[in-house]
């Protein structure tokens, strides 16, 4: 799959490792759509429980060592918007995910040398549910912004990204006394619904009162390498009445056709943002393709806004505008590991401004009273 590996060595080395465009996951993607993969066994696709989201941001790095360090403070950016006094309330849905643990260990294709073992499935966990941090700090950080403003018309929800269960794994580790081995796809679901059940079970004992865990989601941009696999798992998910979310690369295989994967909820990545080679013409495409498929889109940009540099980013908006996105299409917004963050602590008047006008379309979508996309 790789050109060389020198080729792939500069690129990680060269781009941001939370990245969400393929083209930095997997150094031979072209841009191009892909010939799809089947999903073995099919899904049940009926009765699936779609997601209460209509904001959804990705937190990287959810107090991963070396990344931003979640704590109550850093999510006040994410959790309100505040103008002249006033506090209106801002994302209702938090993905939390990671993509390597900063050891040498990846939890999805491309971003570390070794697959992550079970015990990097459990630090992931125990990072999480650390106090203080991930999910306790946006926790206690909506409990202070109910003090100002009054309880959100609805709880905040909690997706949590399920690591990649990749192939060379052969020893991954121990379930029920068993030794798991990824090379056998079997013992890859197992590995999964182990993961998702420790996190419900954990969710459960932390008895969060602000934040409700609805669902997960496949970390794998594309479906080539676990096609076989995803299927069990939707299932897995939908009889423990969970939401299943993926967030697919530009005309990554299975985008135009997800639901025998078992996914609930697909957004498109127009991939627009990170190259100069894609053209302006690209997201006005990715709006077509989501009317098309009725999938949602995905919001992109990283810290390459800041100073004045936001541009891009207003592309996105004015035309998701242009093309009624933000009546008819729930959102999920790619901001690196803590853009969001940045542009509100940033004494920069761009800055300030691109902050602003994010804020006020995510504040009004949130305002507005049973929108009907939220019906789908």
């Amino acid at each position: 799959m790789m050109r060389n590996v020198f080729l792939w060595m500069l690129m990680l080395l060269a781009v941001p490792t939370t990245s969400c465009s393929k083209k930095y996951m997997y150094p031979d993607y072209d841009g191009n759509e892909k010939k799809d993969s089947t999903a073995t066994p099919p899904a049940d696709t009926g009765d699936v429980r779609k997601t209460a989201v209509r904001d959804l941001v990705l937190i990287y790095g959810g107090g991963a060592d070396g990344a931003q360090a979640w704590t109550k403070a850093a999510f006040y950016p994410y959790v309100s918007y505040e103008n002249n006094g006033a506090w209106d309330w801002m994302f209702d849905g938090f993905l939390f995910l990671e993509l390597k643990d900063g050891n040498g260990h990846a939890y999805t294709t491309g971003h570390a040398p070794e697959p992550a073992l079970k015990e990097h499935w459990e630090q992931l966990l125990t990072k999480y549910f650390r106090k203080g941090y991930a999910f306790s700090a946006l926790n206690d950080c909506i409990a202070d912004v109910i003090v100002k403003t009054g309880h959100p018309s609805r709880k905040r929800k909690v997706i949590v990204g399920i690591p990649e269960p990749m192939k060379a794994a052969t020893q991954w580790g121990e379930i029920d006394g068993k030794m798991l081995d990824f090379s056998k796809d079997a013992d890859r679901i197992t590995a999964c619904k182990w993961f998702i059940d420790q996190v419900k079970e954990k969710f459960t004992a932390a008895a969060y009162p602000n934040i409700e865990l609805e669902g997960f989601y496949w970390i794998a941009e594309e479906v080539e390498n676990t096609a076989p696999i995803i299927a069990s798992i939707g299932d897995h998910l939908k009889k423990g009445k969970s939401t299943f979310l993926w967030i697919p690369w530009w005309k990554s295989p299975g985008y135009d056709n997800y639901k025998p994967y078992g996914f609930s909820d697909v957004y498109l990545q127009p991939n627009y943002f990170f190259s100069d080679d894609v053209p302006y013409s690209r997201l006005q495409e990715a709006c077509d393709e989501a009317g098309k498929y009725h999938i949602n889109l995905e919001v992109e940009f990283d810290e390459r806004v800041l100073g004045g540099k936001g541009q891009k980013l207003y592309d996105y908006l004015e035309v998701f505008q242009q093309n009624k996105v933000y009546e008819t299409r729930k959102l999920a917004y790619y901001q690196s590991e803590n853009t969001i963050l940045k542009l509100f602590q940033s004494s920069n008047t761009a800055d300030k401004d691109l902050y602003k006008r994010l804020c006020e379309i995510i504040v009004k979508r949130q305002k507005e009273t049973a929108p009907a996309y939220m019906e789908k």
